[in-house]
C-alpha cells in the first residue's frame, strides 16, 4: 500500500496563532507572544500530552522567558530562557506543558526554499546534528541579533509593497542559518564530540543506528537488519546500544513504531487495517499483538479513547 502524503500531522494552521503572527504565502510564518502571557493564547491544539503529532514544516522556537517541555522522537526537552529550539520535518512529538509566563519567537516554513544558499556540506552535518540536540543554549548576545533578525523579517512581510519579501526572507534565514551551525559548532566543542576513543565510537555507532531507525522503521523492525546495515553483528549492535543508553536495541525500534502508529491511530483518518499495511505489518492481527503489548490496550481502542 502507497503511503499517502499527508496524513493528519502538525500543519503550520494547527500552530497556535499568538497576538502577532504574520504569514507570507502560506509557507513562511513569524509569530511571537511578547508581551502577552502564554496563558491567554490559545494552545489546546497545541499541548496535548496524550497526542502525538508529526510535524511537516520546519520549526524554530527562541525562548526569552519561562518554559516549554516537549517530547521529540522519544527525547523530552526543555526550552527556557536564552534556548533555541529546532525541529526538523518528519519529527514525531508532543508538547507537554508551557509555562504562564512564557515568552517566545517562532519561525516557521514549509519545504526547502530557504535554505537555498546555505553550504551543503554544513548543512548535511547540521541536520545531522539535530536528530539528536535540539535545543541550544546562546548567549544573551547571540539572542539579542536573533531577535534582531527576528523583527526585520517581521518589518519586510508587512511593507506591502516590496516586491522581493521571499529573497529578503531567504537572505535572513542564510545568516539565522550561518548562526545556528556557528552554536553547533561551539556545542560540540563543549561536549567533546571530536574527542576519540571508545566511548566516542559507541556514542557514533548508535547516533548512526538511530538514524537508521528513523530512516527503516515502518519497514524494518529487527535488529539484524540495522546490525547488517552498519557492518557489524547484531551482538555487537544490541551491546554498543545498551552501552550507550542502558535501553535494548529493540526497545528503540519498537518505541518508533508504536509513535508513528499512535499518531496514525488519534488522527482517525485511517482504519487499524491500513495503518498495519502504511507499518508494513504482515497482517492487522499482528499488528495488534504488536501495540497491545507496548501499549496494552487494543489499537482500535487507543483511536477512540
Amino acid at each position: 500500500m502507497k503511503e499517502p502524503s499527508v496524513f493528519k500531522q502538525l500543519d503550520m494552521a494547527m500552530l497556535p496563532i499568538m497576538e502577532h503572527t504574520l504569514v507570507f504565502e502560506n509557507e513562511f510564518m513569524l509569530s511571537d507572544n511578547f508581551g502577552t502571557p502564554a496563558d491567554m493564547v490559545d494552545t489546546s491544539e497545541f499541548v496535548s500530552p496524550a497526542y502525538p503529532f508529526k510535524v511537516n514544516f520546519t520549526l524554530m522556537l527562541f525562548c526569552t522567558q519561562g518554559e516549554i517541555r516537549l517530547r521529540t522522537n522519544l527525547q523530552e526537552v526543555r526550552l527556557t530562557s536564552e534556548h533555541v529550539l529546532v525541529v526538523l520535518p518528519g519529527t514525531i512529538g508532543e508538547c507537554l506543558e508551557v509555562s504562564a509566563d512564557c515568552q517566545v519567537a517562532m519561525i516557521a516554513f514549509v519545504g526547502h526554499r530557504y535554505e537555498q544558499g546555505a553550504d551543503m556540506t554544513l548543512s548535511i552535518q547540521f541536520q545531522k546534528y539535530l536528530t539528536r540536540q535540539l535545543v541550544f543554549a546562546i548567549l544573551p548576545e547571540e539572542m539579542e541579533e536573533t531577535l534582531t533578525i527576528y523583527h526585520a523579517m517581521r518589518r519586510k512581510v508587512e511593507q506591502v509593497d516590496y516586491a522581493f519579501t521571499r529573497e529578503a526572507l531567504n537572505g535572513y534565514m542564510q545568516v539565522l542559518f550561518s548562526n545556528g551551525k556557528q552554536w553547533m559548532a561551539r556545542h560540540m566543542k563543549e561536549e567533546g564530540h571530536k574527542a576519540e576513543g571508545a566511548e566516542n565510537r559507541s556514542q557514533q555507532l548508535f547516533d548512526r543506528f538511530l538514524e537508521l531507525v528513523q530512516q527503516h522503521y515502518k519497514e524494518e523492525k529487527s535488529v539484524s537488519f540495522y546490525a547488517g546495515q552498519m557492518c557489524i553483528t547484531p551482538k555487537y549492535l544490541s551491546q554498543v546500544v545498551h552501552q550507550a543508553t542502558r535501553r535494548h536495541t529493540g526497545d528503540w525500534i519498537k518505541d518508533y513504531v508504536i509513535l508513528e502508529a499512535k499518531a496514525l491511530l488519534k488522527s482517525k483518518a485511517y482504519t487499524v487495517q491500513q495503518i498495519s499495511d502504511l507499518l508494513h505489518f504482515a497482517n492487522p492481527s499482528f499488528f495488534g499483538k504488536y501495540f497491545r503489548a507496548a501499549v496494552g490496550c487494543s489499537p482500535r481502542k487507543y483511536m477512540l479513547e
